[in-house]
């Protein structure tokens, strides 16, 4: 029998005030990312800058010192990778407010401890903190954006969510241009403020926390089933008990957890039992490292070495594209949000990976002819155009589903120990290519972007193969897809459509 579905009419009045105060809770969540965007658009960049190297290395140039360069820069994702190993107790125990506010604190003290000193070490063990908190705040918020969301709109707020890694690495790319302008040997100022920003997206985060609702899906989880149902009432119903998307929604949380609690699904352990949370595990690991290794974080995150390859040398000349690329790809991981059911999970991230890989062979070419030849400036920079189109590309499919898909694929019950697995394979996938990239680049120059043209291709096989449709389930009835034999086929065929008519029972 087909898999059935949710049709909900569009007839949902969206301006209720509750409704306005889920937008409000949604908002906070998003400004996790945007912590995320900003810190790792800014310490490459930073890095770039005399008065940073002196401060703390003697030296002007901080980047010719590989050591020390990928130690300072990879110590993020260490402390992210240690902080997976806490974020399941924090978000399953404290809530995921709980998990929220956690790394907001934990963030604004690995600023402070960047900000008060001289000394390279420290400077390393305010990094490692803020690593630390950033893994709380971006395995919770998603799931907290997603459990909180009336489904009408579930896959457009869980796909906004991540676009707002562009909304930190806008300001970032910003505040380095008209820094960069003022950089001296001595002026601490100069990458001192960038440094402290960040705390301001934590703060935001902190003090939203104490104002908007826990997740009623948490709630049931702990057996606070009239809050959850006060949530549901208030918030998706438009303060009417009777409305139906209150039972429809109570029933299948009902059920979902009784299911979970049979097959003992609340611990690690889990994530490895069975056939059906292994496809899913399978699946998180394949979305960690294809979203790290498409090449993002070389075209975005190094873009003061990258952009040298095609020849633009200065630093102003290499922060003013960033701010570019950053704008480009906000504007476009929106549109790539509002397209998330319309053209479905799967086909976006197949598709999308097919197209960069193109990208990439592109782009390899016009190295080659460059390098070889520095007086083909036109070639350079149509290399470096059909970079920024990768940008573009990787921002409308990827962007909005790296972290939604996820979310979706994960029972429950599993769910924030899943993301924080998740969080754990994309923090050391990057810190191994931090550390291939900085020695690749000065071992091989600009021959190391043939690596993203295989990997993309091999990545475009897997999504094909193995990636399944979770366009029009909800969150609970998604388990149907992975308890099928086939889990791809069964997310393809034709499914019943059940509608939940919510302007009939407001006027009954």
């Amino acid at each position: 029998m087909a898999v059935e579905v949710i049709n909900w009419k569009s007839n949902t009045d969206f301006y209720t005030k509750g409704m306005w105060q889920i937008y409000l809770a949604c908002f906070i969540a998003f400004f996790n990312s945007a912590i995320n965007g900003y810190d790792l658009s800014i310490f490459n960049n930073l890095a770039a800058f005399k008065s940073f190297g002196t401060n703390f290395i003697g030296a002007e140039n901080f980047q010719g010192n590989s050591d020390k360069y990928a130690l300072t820069g990879a110590i993020l994702q260490v402390g992210s990778i240690v902080g997976c190993f806490f974020v399941g107790f924090t978000s399953d125990y404290l809530g995921r407010r709980g998990a929220m506010i956690t790394g907001s604190l934990l963030i604004i003290a690995g600023v402070i401890l960047e900000l008060a000193t001289s000394n390279l070490n420290i400077f390393i063990l305010g990094r490692f903190t803020i690593g630390f908190g950033v893994v709380q705040v971006t395995t919770s918020a998603p799931t907290y954006t997603v459990e909180v969301a009336h489904p009408q709109f579930r896959s457009q707020a869980g796909a906004i969510y991540n676009t707002g890694w562009n909304v930190g690495a806008i300001p970032a790319s910003i505040i380095l241009l008209a820094m960069s302008y003022v950089d001296s040997d001595t002026n601490n100022f100069t990458w001192q403020l960038p440094v402290g920003v960040q705390a301001v997206f934590s703060g935001i985060v902190l003090i939203g926390c104490f104002f908007i609702p826990e997740s009623p899906r948490w709630l049931m989880s702990k057996g606070r089933e009239e809050e959850a149902r006060k949530f549901l009432v208030h918030y998706h119903g438009n303060d009417k008990e009777d409305h139906p998307i209150v039972e429809f929604t109570m029933n299948e949380m009902r059920e979902a957890l009784a299911d979970e609690a049979r097959s003992n699904s609340a611990s690690y352990t889990a994530l490895f039992t069975g056939r059906a949370m292994l496809y899913r595990s399978g699946l998180i690991l394949a979305i960690a490292f294809f979203s790290q290794y498409a090449g993002s974080w070389l075209a975005s995150g190094f873009t003061t070495i990258t952009n040298k390859q095609f020849g633009f040398n200065t630093l102003e000349q290499q922060l003013g594209l960033s701010i570019g690329t950053a704008i480009l790809g906000f504007i476009f991981s929106q549109l790539g949000s509002a397209y998330v059911d319309k053209l479905g999970r799967r086909t976006m991230l197949l598709y999308g990976t097919i197209a960069y890989t193109v990208c990439w062979v592109v782009v390899l070419i016009c190295l080659q002819v460059f390098n070889n030849d520095s007086t083909q400036t036109g070639v350079g920079i149509f290399g470096w155009v059909v970079e920024q189109i990768f940008s573009i590309i990787y921002s409308f499919t990827w962007t909005p589903l790296n972290a939604l898909y996820p979310v979706e694929i994960l029972p429950f019950s599993a769910r924030a120990k899943g993301m924080a697995m998740c969080q754990l394979l994309i923090n050391a996938s990057g810190i191994i290519q931090t550390y291939v990239f900085v020695y690749g680049v000065n071992a091989f120059g600009w021959k190391f972007d043939a690596f993203y043209c295989v990997f993309n291709a091999f990545a475009a096989v897997v999504i094909y193969l193995t990636f399944v449709e979770t366009k029009g389930y909800t969150l609970e009835r998604i388990d149907e897809i992975f308890n099928d034999p086939n889990p791809v086929k069964k997310s393809l065929a034709d499914r019943t459509v059940v509608t939940v008519d919510q302007k009939a029972s407001e006027k009954a």
